[in-house]
C-alpha cells in the first residue's frame, strides 16, 4: 500500500478530552516501554506513570494496563511505536515528478531490497533533512524511503486492541527517535553530527545526523549475536541463560573487557563514520546506542570508544520540559533508552492546538502507518447497539440450529427403527445364507488346493533320479521319508519269497556302490520285509539310509 495519506499528519490530539488519559507505547528489540499520558490544562503533557516489559511478556503488560487504566472502561488512546527489523529506512535519489505515480516507491522498494511484493507495504518518501513528507514535482533530490511491512502493523495493532487500546498513531520507532536527536542537537547548538547506532540480533545499522540531513550507510553484519558470541567464550559459559544474566552483570570485570565485546561492530562502524567526514567534510561527534535497557547501557560507553569518538550523555529530566513534557513527581527519573518513546509526543512548542479552521501542516518525522481499514469505528457508541444485535442474530441462530438438529435426530430415529425391523425380519435367512457361504468357500479352498497340486508336480531331485536307476523291474516305492539324520523308503516288490530276498540284496549292494549314492551314507540296511497280503506273491519293504557323519567313513 502506497501511503500518499501519510504526508500530512491529522489534526485530531488525543489529549484533547480533558479526562481521558493516553497511553505511550513502544517496542523496540529488546524490551516494550509503556508511560500514561495526561494533559496538564493546556500546558505541558504529563507523564503520570512508566513500565518497562519483557517483549514476550503480555501477560505483565495487561496487568499493568488493568491496574494504571482499569477505572477507563473504554477504549484508551494508544500512541505507538515497532521497530521490526525487516523495516526500511534509506536515503535514496528520487525523482520527485513521479511520487504521484502509484507504483514509484513500490518499484524502488522492490529494486533495493528484493521485495516480492512491495504493494503489501506502507511506503512514505520524507525529506532528509526537515524529515516533512516530500511533495511531488521537481527533478531528483536526495531522499528517504520509509517502509513498513502492513503484516507488521497489523500484527501491533491486534495487540493494542486485544489490550482494549484504540491506535491514535502507529510510527516506526527509529523515526521519531531520529526526530528526538535531531532536536535536541539544535537545542544543544551542536556543530557536528550525531551517529544513532541501532543494535539488531544479527546485524547493526548507523543513523548519521548532520548539516545535509540525515545518511543512512548500509547496516555492517555483527549485531548482538557477535556480543554474546563473544561473552560466552571470554567466560566459558555454556547456555544462553548463563550468557543473558552475565550479560545484565555489569562488575569491574565486564566493564574491563567490554571494548573486547563490541570490538567486531566498532571495527565495522568506524569505517562509515570516517568516510562519513570525508565526503561531507563534517565532523561526526557524539554516538547515541538507541533502545539498550538500562543493564545494557554498559555497551555504548566502549563502542563508542572503539569508533574514537565520545558516548552522548543525555540528562533526560532536563530535556523532558524542553519538549513539552513533564514527569510527575513520584515518577523515577526515565532513562536515555526512553529517548525514542518520547520523540512519539515531544515537540520543541509543546502540544498546542492549531487555529481554529487552519489546516495542520506536516509535523517533522512523523509518519502514521496505521491500517484504518482494520481498526474499530471512531464511533463507538453504537458498538454495544451492534455487538447486542450480533449476539441477538446468534442467539437465533443457534435456536434454529437446535431446532433443525432435534428433527433430524427424530427423523434418524424413526427411520433407524424401520430398518432395524426390515434387518430382524430377515435375519434367519441371512444366517443360513452366510453358512451357505461358508461351506461354499470351505469347499472351494478344497478343489482350489487339489488343483494347484495337479498344476505343480512334486520336483524330481537328482537322488530320486539316481534311486529310480537301479530300480529293479518288479519293485514299486510308495513313499520316501526323512527324519534327522535317516530316510526311509518303502514299497513294494511282486516276486515270490525266496526270490524276493535276493532281488533286494542286489538291489542293496548296487545302491552301496553308486557313487552317487553310497558316499552319501553311512549305512543302506533293509529295515522290514513283510507280505503284503494273503492273495498275492506282493512284499512290502523299507530300507533305511543313515546319512554319514561329515569327514566319516561308511563302513
Amino acid at each position: 500500500m502506497i501511503a500518499n495519506r501519510l504526508s500530512p499528519m491529522p489534526s485530531f490530539s488525543p489529549f484533547r478530552r480533558k479526562v481521558r488519559r493516553s497511553l505511550l507505547i513502544e517496542i523496540n528489540p529488546f524490551q516494550v516501554l509503556a508511560a500514561g499520558l495526561r494533559q496538564n490544562n493546556g500546558g505541558p503533557t504529563l507523564i503520570d506513570c512508566a513500565a518497562e516489559f519483557a517483549v514476550e511478556d503480555d501477560a505483565g503488560l495487561g496487568a499493568w494496563l488493568d491496574e494504571k487504566f482499569g477505572a477507563q472502561r473504554a477504549w484508551v488512546p494508544a500512541i505507538g511505536s515497532i521497530a521490526p527489523a525487516e523495516a526500511v529506512l534509506r536515503r535514496e535519489n528520487l525523482q520527485l515528478r513521479k511520487l504521484a505515480e502509484a507504483g514509484y516507491l513500490g518499484g524502488l522498494l522492490k529494486e533495493l531490497r528484493r521485495i516480492p511484493q512491495p504493494e503489501a507495504w506502507t511506503l512514505a518518501a520524507l525529506d532528509p533533512l526537515a524529515g516533512t513528507p516530500l511533495a511531488p514535482g521537481g527533478t531528483a533530490h536526495p531522499g528517504l524511503l520509509l517502509g513498513l511491512a502492513n503484516n507488521d502493523i497489523r500484527s501491533f495493532q491486534q495487540r493494542l486492541l486485544d489490550h482494549r487500546l484504540l491506535p491514535h498513531r502507529i510510527e516506526l520507532g527509529i523515526l521519531p527517535l531520529l526526530g528526538a536527536i535531531s532536536g535536541l542537537t539544535d537545542w544543544r547548538q551542536e556543530r557536528r553530527a550525531t551517529v544513532v547506532v541501532v543494535i539488531e540480533q544479527e546485524h547493526t545499522t548507523a543513523y548519521i545526523i548532520g548539516k545535509e540531513g540525515l545518511h543512512t550507510p548500509a547496516a555492517v553484519p555483527h549485531g548482538f549475536a557477535s556480543i554474546v558470541q563473544a561473552v560466552r567464550k571470554e567466560f566459558g559459559l555454556g547456555d544462553a541463560g548463563e550468557v543473558r544474566e552475565r550479560l545484565h552483570q555489569a562488575d569491574d570485570e565486564l566493564l574491563l573487557r567490554a571494548t573486547k565485546f563490541v570490538r567486531a561492530i566498532g571495527r565495522d562502524l568506524k569505517p562509515l563514520v570516517d568516510s562519513y567526514e570525508m565526503t561531507t567534510g563534517q565532523p561526526v561527534g557524539e554516538i547515541y546506542c538507541a533502545y539498550l535497557p538500562p543493564a545494557l547501557q554498559w555497551i555504548a560507553e566502549p563502542l563508542a570508544q572503539t569508533m574514537q569518538r565520545p558516548a552522548l550523555q543525555l540528562d533526560c529530566p532536563a530535556w523532558l520540559p524542553t519538549v513539552g513534557l513533564q514527569p510527575a513527581d513520584d515518577l523515577p527519573p526515565l532513562g536515555p533508552h526512553w529517548l525514542g518513546a518520547l520523540g512519539l509526543v515531544s515537540t520543541p512548542a509543546g502540544p498546542e492546538e492549531p487555529p481554529a479552521g487552519a489546516a495542520a501542516g506536516p509535523v517533522p518525522w512523523r509518519v502514521d502507518c496505521r491500517l484504518p481499514a482494520q481498526l474499530p469505528n471512531s464511533r463507538l457508541a453504537g458498538r454495544r447497539f451492534a455487538a447486542f444485535a450480533l449476539c441477538g442474530a446468534l442467539a437465533a441462530f443457534a435456536l434454529t440450529l437446535t431446532l433443525w438438529q432435534w428433527y433430524v435426530i427424530r427423523s434418524l430415529d424413526a427411520d433407524t427403527g424401520f430398518w432395524n425391523g426390515k434387518i430382524a425380519s430377515n435375519q434367519k435367512l441371512f444366517n443360513e445364507l452366510i453358512r451357505a457361504t461358508s461351506s461354499l468357500r470351505s469347499q472351494s479352498a478344497r478343489f482350489d488346493d487339489a488343483y494347484a497340486l495337479m498344476q505343480k508336480p512334486p520336483p524330481a531331485t537328482d537322488f530320486i533320479l539316481d534311486l529310480g536307476r537301479s530300480l529293479p523291474p518288479n519293485m514299486q516305492v510308495d513313499r520316501i521319508e526323512s527324519t534327522g539324520g535317516r530316510m526311509a523308503m518303502r514299497g513294494s516288490l511282486r516276486e515270490p519269497p525266496d526270490q524276493s530276498s535276493r532281488t533286494l540284496g542286489r538291489y542293496l549292494e548296487e545302491l552301496r556302490r553308486t557313487p552317487a549314492i553310497g558316499p552319501l551314507f553311512s549305512s543302506i540296511a533293509l529295515t522290514a520285509l513283510q507280505r503284503a497280503n494273503d492273495s498275492d506273491d506282493s512284499l512290502a519293504f523299507e530300507i533305511t539310509f543313515t546319512l554319514a557323519e561329515p569327514g566319516g567313513a561308511r563302513p
